[in-house]
């Protein structure tokens, strides 16, 4: 044990001796008799308690063996108590309380003293029992809280890991298209390519993010697909509300963008649209997307591996302060997502 736990122990040991000095002062006209008579019982109450604390409890008790644990506890009582009778009747009374020896036949095993000392004995038993279980399911619960924060840490740390990669392929995959028709864009969509990969790699590193800074990136993504797509698309992008004071996890709207036009676009001969309003009140942030589907798309697409795992980062970072709605209809793809915002968050 350290010197703190150690100095803790002796404290509790000076509350429970005083305690009981105390109590007993109550029947005895001295004080000094009463802390006299505890402290002969200090060295029992030593005994059994860690006797308890250090073996029983860990070996039996936390092991679910609680009849071996009680008819043991109940053995090393006796015998304590028994010790405890010789030596008081033979060295304790004889020194320091001799006047009740006198007239008095010494018997070290009658049974109502042996009870009697057994009761006060095991007093304290009985308190650092409860303390100890208390005090380890405690500690028990913290680790486990620990535990639990370190393994979401790092599942948030791998979805958003599968982010940027997934999101760099989409975009690099829309300027190879346009690449290999030798087009004028393709110089320009480089820059901005750029631009997105800046804050992706030195600006989405932290926990939380100005939405402002989000939606810079939003507003890059959608010049960036609205030069590639040309007239083929028709984009409606609306921000209401005091977006300046919210801060949220990075890239956690994107991928939403991101699906919008890799399904909603993809496979669209004519003219597709795509609809993102992002609302912010003092209390929630309402975010959707809607998009047109091509004839050709899959009826069974989920929206992909970006779509998935930022469901799961909804889940671990809101939990149920977050609703999230997807829908598909015969012609469109809608998402719409509210959190709840905290104090610190709006």
């Amino acid at each position: 044990m350290s010197i703190k736990q150690i100095t803790y122990h002796i404290l509790f040991w000076i509350v429970v001796t005083g305690s009981f000095t105390i109590s007993e002062w109550g029947y005895m006209d001295s004080f000094k008799d009463a802390l006299v008579y505890e402290l002969l019982f200090l060295p029992s109450r030593l005994i059994v308690v860690y006797i308890n604390w250090f073996v029983l409890i860990p070996r039996f008790l936390y092991k679910n063996k609680l009849l071996q644990y009680f008819l043991i506890l109940v053995l090393i009582l006796l015998i304590v108590a028994i010790g405890h009778r010789y030596f008081m009747l033979y060295w304790g009374y004889p020194n320091f309380f001799p006047q009740w020896m006198q007239g008095q036949k010494i018997e070290p095993l009658r049974f109502a003293k042996l009870i009697q000392a057994v009761l006060i004995i095991v007093s304290p038993v009985a308190f650092t029992t409860g303390f100890k279980l208390f005090m380890d399911w405690y500690r028990q619960r913290r680790e486990t809280e620990v535990l639990i924060q370190e393994k979401t840490s790092a599942e948030l740390k791998f979805l958003r890991s599968q982010t940027n990669p997934h999101f760099l392929f989409n975009t690099l995959n829309s300027i190879y298209g346009l690449a290999l028709e030798k087009s004028e864009k393709t110089p320009s969509l480089i820059l901005k390519l750029s631009d997105i990969l800046s804050y992706t790699l030195y600006e989405s590193n932290t926990n939380e993010v100005p939405l402002t800074k989000e939606l810079k990136l939003i507003e890059n993504i959608i010049a960036l697909e609205k030069e590639r797509y040309e007239k083929r698309v028709e984009i409606e992008y609306v921000v209401k509300g005091d977006i300046e004071s919210v801060k949220i996890p990075p890239l956690i709207l994107v991928p939403f963008i991101e699906n919008a036009f890799k399904h909603g676009l993809k496979n669209e001969v004519k003219k597709g649209w795509i609809k993102v309003t992002i609302n912010v009140s003092k209390e929630e942030l309402f975010f959707t997307t809607q998009n047109s589907i091509s004839k050709k798309e899959d009826e069974n697409s989920n929206g992909g591996l970006g779509l998935q795992n930022i469901c799961r980062r909804l889940d671990l970072l809101y939990g149920k302060r977050k609703n999230l709605e997807i829908n598909k209809t015969e012609d469109a793809f809608i998402v719409n997502l509210t959190i709840k915002l905290l104090q610190d968050e709006a």
